[in-house]
């Protein structure tokens, strides 16, 4: 910028005595691209932590490829191996699902899912096993009865560690007094907390052999394969098909919560968008601040041309001076809006019912992207609030004014 307009624009912000009206539009003009700017990045911050959550507890839960078998007698050992082979591809493990009604007593009774595992293979494939807040993974690896349940279910039914459950499901035998339910009893070995509540509050971990004897389940409902990376997913998910052809179903992470994933993105962009209207608010502060600066200063401008100023030197001065409280808001506002990013996340300020929202605290999770485009937004809405009042300053007629205020 020419030294000499950098000057002009930082003198002409800058009111004469009695000029506190000026001041205070100068004041607000600022603060209102300060705010918009600090909203923007903490909503992007919140959204972007929200959908990484929510994306990181799933895939420590669960695995990212889920191949399920279309027929009958599938050979699930055959596909195992197969799929293991693999590039990018971490660990393969056969489970079962079946739904069941956990019971700790005559009283004590929750909906759940048991999943049968393969409790050395289970470490590949999840986080649960790091997760545990009772109990041990190697103890429940020697102990084929026994069964690692989720925090909140345990609190639920009322069990800790050593405690025994029974696990009802209705797959039961059926009779002339129609189907009797099956049932199994467990000993809870380990309690995990994931923070997903899905998982916490309803998943029930036990050994597959052991569930296929009690349950009489001939074979596993699927195979859970973790990657290397969740983000090759795609790129396995089609070596899965060629391998293993048309007798399996292959679904990732991604298609199986694509509704979710979806709607948070499109969310995330509708916030922006409607965040962005607070910055085109406070570009009509600047409009008209200026536009009162330019009324104000006319007698500097008719002087300025009279000395032989161009159009063009005027116009540069009042939109620098747009510029410069763009630049001023933009700075304070990337401060503050990551600032309040960084406590957010780091002392987790804002609890959530994870029952509602899947996670137990509002997460913040800034990216520099983010705030990079938060604050090219703000100067450049800035920047054209500042074209209308800086035609009229440049087309000011130096007579006119001279004239008027001899008169």
């Amino acid at each position: 910028m020419n030294k000499l307009i950098e000057w002009f624009s930082l003198r002409t912000v800058k009111p004469r005595r009695g000029g506190g009206y000026l001041s205070f539009v100068f004041l607000i003009a600022v603060l209102g691209v300060v705010v918009g700017v600090a909203a923007l990045i903490i909503v992007n911050s919140v959204m972007t932590g929200f959908q990484s959550a929510i994306k990181e507890r799933l895939l420590a839960s669960n695995a990212d490829i889920i191949v399920m078998g279309t027929e009958l007698k599938t050979s699930y050992g055959e596909a195992e191996k197969k799929i293991s082979a693999l590039s990018h591809v971490k660990g393969v493990e056969p489970f079962i699902y079946i739904p069941v009604m956990v019971s700790a007593g005559t009283h004590s009774f929750s909906g759940g899912t048991l999943r049968g595992c393969v409790p050395s293979k289970e470490p590949d494939i999840t986080d649960i096993p790091s997760h545990l807040v009772m109990g041990s993974w190697k103890n429940f690896e020697k102990t084929p009865r026994g069964a690692v349940i989720g925090e909140t279910l345990a609190d639920t039914i009322g069990v800790s560690v050593g405690d025994v459950i029974t696990l009802i499901t209705p797959m039961g035998t059926k009779t002339p007094f129609g189907y009797i339910p099956k049932t199994g009893r467990f000993k809870v070995v380990g309690i995990f907390n994931v923070g997903m509540y899905q998982f916490d509050s309803a998943l029930v971990l036990a050994h597959m052999d052991t569930v296929k004897e009690m349950f009489n389940v001939k074979q596993p409902t699927g195979l859970m394969v973790k990657l290397d990376n969740p983000d090759n997913v795609k790129l396995v998910e089609r070596k899965i098909r060629k391998v293993l052809g048309p007798g399996f179903t292959v679904n990732d992470w991604i298609s199986m919560n694509k509704s979710l994933f979806s709607a948070l993105k499109l969310e995330k962009l509708a916030m922006f968008l409607i965040l962005t209207l607070i910055v085109i608010v406070a570009s009509f502060n600047i409009s008209s601040l200026l536009m009162m600066n330019v009324n104000y200063r006319s007698k500097d401008i008719a002087i300025l041309k009279t000395l032989g100023a161009q159009d063009g030197f005027i116009l540069k001065i009042f939109m620098a001076q747009g510029f410069l409280i763009g630049i001023i808001g933009t700075v304070i506002g990337e401060i503050l809006g990551i600032g309040i990013s960084f406590l957010g996340e780091k002392y987790k300020l804002i609890a959530l019912p994870p029952d509602v929202y899947y996670i137990d605290h509002l997460p913040f999770k800034l990216q520099a992207s983010d705030c990079i485009i938060a604050g090219i937004a703000a100067i450049l809405i800035s920047v054209l609030a500042t074209i209308y009042p800086a035609k009229k300053a440049a087309k000011t007629d130096p007579i006119k004014v001279l004239r008027a205020g001899e008169n």
